[in-house]
């Protein structure tokens, strides 16, 4: 039976996938991190039945049904089911990229929901049925469909709009296409962005992504968006946030225009551009006007807005030292094609970088982590997302490095794993249904070996994954592993 929830944020339905239902389940013993920031509870028992977590409570108290199947857990963890929110699935040219790699992948490392961000509307919604069908092993999805970005080539990935009734006519069309949110890109003008953001809001979706480059992200942040993606400057145009924080953000977003502007020309010289974007990433570095951050972060509270930093990202874009060569990536677990092409672009970048190029990779980093710290500190949620698939950023892997990287930039293990659990469930208003452990949940949880708090590296550390109810222990989930593994040979 399909169970269909209700988004209770947003007033319209999302579906959930279909698991057949089986024996009753029970983790029995087991320290629980229920992914509300509440302090963890030692001795629990969790009972699941028909894919829903039916009691969870000190093992003394907690009856076992008859004919149950425990997994005795004594010193161990249970954390939910782990979300990354935001991953592109469909935007890649090698087929089946996403059902023999991306999504498997993600589930053998704990991930059992994800927010897809964009690619070609019939493929994304393939898979978001596939999936939720049983056909495609991997995390539940939500998609928005398209990219809906401003002038540009004719793309299946893009939906062009550059007034506001081509706005609005875009937002009616993913409405009725079945998507779960629309999907904003750096193109948009602030005229089709507003027109998106009130016909989606009468439509019942959110939504979610960029700051348009022509638009102040607290502009941007009044239309009450659902997410704001990105907060580094290794793209200087995905660096909306920091870049309206900057006591010099007009004339830096002058320039950022400038140069996109200067790059569509004929016989644009690549070099001069090249050094103008670096110079533009350094000034992004800069200390935030503290006035304009307190109005941006106050904005973004008022409205709701999460903030989904993906912080992997950026520190997998760019090598920060001569012997950053990514070797701790696992790329066995990419097509052979992409990791060659993957590690050839990487020599090349080690290879010509000088310097002064490693010094500024290396404080973009540092300086994006300090940007999604002080978001936190102000009060604006954050979610864990990581921008996978793309160079040295894999599905899954990446989701355990963002929540390293968040560690790294200041917040707690425990907010780190919120960031990945129940803040990815709120984005989609499904947190009274899932991303926590709670009576009433959906059951998805991740057993670890060792305590995630006292190190955030131990959610690697995984002995199984239940995904609405359904147990993959240690073997099924080295045998996805090796299955993954061997699509890339």
């Amino acid at each position: 039976m399909r169970l269909r929830l209700l988004r209770l944020a947003l007033g319209c339905l999302l579906p959930v996938p279909t698991f057949a239902a089986g024996p009753d389940l029970v983790v029995r013993d087991a320290t629980v991190i229920d992914g509300t920031g509440a302090a963890p509870r030692s001795g629990q028992t969790i009972v699941i039945h028909d894919g829903r977590i039916v009691a969870i409570g000190d093992s003394a108290r907690v009856q076992v049904p008859a004919g149950a199947r425990v997994i005795e857990a004594r010193g161990q963890f249970a954390i939910p089911g782990l979300r990354d929110a935001h991953v592109h699935l469909a935007v890649r040219p090698e087929p089946e990229l996403a059902e023999r790699v991306a999504l498997p992948l993600m589930l053998a490392h704990g991930v059992v929901a994800a927010r897809d961000m964009g690619g070609p509307l019939d493929r994304v919604l393939a898979l978001r049925v596939a999936v939720r069908e049983g056909r495609v092993t991997g995390p539940d999805l939500a998609t928005p469909g398209p990219f809906v970005d401003g002038a540009g080539d004719a793309e299946p990935a893009f939906r062009r709009v550059t007034t506001a009734a081509e706005a609005r006519a875009a937002v009616a069309e993913l409405k009725a296409a079945g998507v779960d949110f629309v999907k904003v890109q750096a193109g948009l003008t602030g005229e089709a962005l507003t027109a998106i953001a009130a016909a989606a809001k009468a439509a019942g979706l959110p939504f979610a992504g960029h700051v348009p480059e022509r638009v102040d992200a607290l502009d941007v942040a009044r239309l009450g968006p659902r997410t704001l993606d990105h907060v580094s400057p290794a793209l200087p145009g995905d660096a909306g946030l920091m870049l309206a924080c900057s006591p010099r953000a007009d004339a830096l977003r002058t320039e950022l225009r400038a140069i996109a502007e200067a790059a569509g020309q004929p016989g644009a010289d690549r070099v001069a551009l090249r050094a103008r974007n670096r110079k533009l990433q350094d000034d992004l570095l800069a200390p935030c006007d503290p006035a304009r951050f307190d109005a941006i972060a106050r904005a973004l509270r008022e409205a709701g807005t999460v903030v989904v930093p993906t912080l992997v990202w950026s520190k997998s874009f760019r090598p920060v030292a001569t012997a950053d060569s990514g070797e701790d990536v696992p790329l066995r677990f990419v097509f052979k094609s992409m990791r060659e092409a993957w590690q050839k672009g990487r020599a090349g970048y080690l290879g010509r970088a000088s310097a002064p190029d490693f010094d500024l990779d290396a404080r973009t980093a540092d300086r994006s982590g300090e940007l999604a710290l002080a978001l936190q500190r102000a009060g604006v949620k954050l979610a864990a997302g990581t921008d996978s698939i793309d160079a040295f950023t894999l599905p899954g892997d990446a989701l355990h490095r963002e929540l390293e990287l968040l560690v790294q930039a200041g917040l707690s293990p425990q907010e780190a794993i919120t960031a990945a659990t129940l803040r990815p469930a709120e984005i989609l208003g499904l947190d009274k249904e899932q991303g926590t452990l709670a009576v009433g949940r959906r059951a998805d949880l991740v057993l670890l070996a060792d305590d995630p708090l006292q190190d955030i590296r131990n959610t690697r550390r995984i002995v199984a994954v239940i995904q609405a109810g359904t147990l993959h222990d240690r073997a099924a989930l080295d045998a996805l592993l090796g299955a993954v593994e061997a699509a890339g040979r």
